[in-house]
């Protein structure tokens, strides 16, 4: 029997290997690779030409689009299955757009994890239905490590949003009870962690980011 190959990429190494077990169960599944990272997903899709790359979106490296975008557009014989626990509506149609197979949330089965996986692989697509999904809430882990990767705080993301609402400086300091040299501050922080020049790439970040 001719078995299929797979390369798993996630950055934390527990949940890699959770996947791995499960999908070891499958007779007809080779694990080809394991990678913790957006650049050696690459590396390990080029080299072995899996059928299906099972990957995280949150990586260092290449983040999963980017190597969604890769795979689509030079190996498009391997199948993508996004697998993560962000839940929004908009990132899911996005990564939909960019033809991947499938979209999995972390907290699934094991049973649907394998189900997801046998069905891309025989030529079908698997998404969570719209009921399903959800806004990450600002409290959650993920949303922390959003704040981490870009060296974000909550306050600051408070400010994004309202920014990209169109308030003003004055406004956005009533509301916060804040002085307006202070949102000014907060304003130039952000920028330059960002690394952005004006409110239309500020935008663009935040729609990218489900922020609004």
């Amino acid at each position: 029997m001719k078995r299929s190959k797979i390369v798993l990429a996630d950055d934390h190494q527990f949940l890699l290997e959770g996947i791995l077990s499960i999908l070891k169960e499958e007779p007809d599944l080779e694990i080809a690779a394991t990678v913790n990272n957006g650049i050696d997903l690459m590396e390990a899709v080029a080299q072995h030409k899996p059928q299906l790359a099972i990957l995280d979106l949150n990586m260092p490296g290449y983040d999963g689009l980017k190597c969604l975008q890769k795979i689509k557009t030079n190996f498009s014989e391997t199948k993508v299955l996004v697998l993560t626990n962000y839940m929004q509506p908009e990132l899911v149609e996005e990564v939909r757009k960019m033809k991947a197979e499938g979209y999995l949330i972390k907290n699934s089965s094991a049973a649907a994890l394998k189900e997801a996986v046998q069905t891309i692989l025989s030529g079908g697509t698997s998404y969570p239905a719209a009921d399903e999904l959800k806004s990450t809430p600002d409290d959650s882990y993920f949303f922390d490590e959003f704040l981490k990767k870009y060296q974000l705080t909550k306050r600051e993301v408070q400010i994004i949003r309202m920014v990209c609402q169109e308030k003003s400086t004055k406004q956005i300091a009533t509301e916060l009870y804040l002085s307006e040299l202070t949102i000014n501050t907060h304003r130039r922080n952000i920028f330059r962690k960002l690394e952005l020049n004006n409110v239309a790439g500020l935008m663009n970040f935040a729609r990218q980011n489900q922020l609004l």
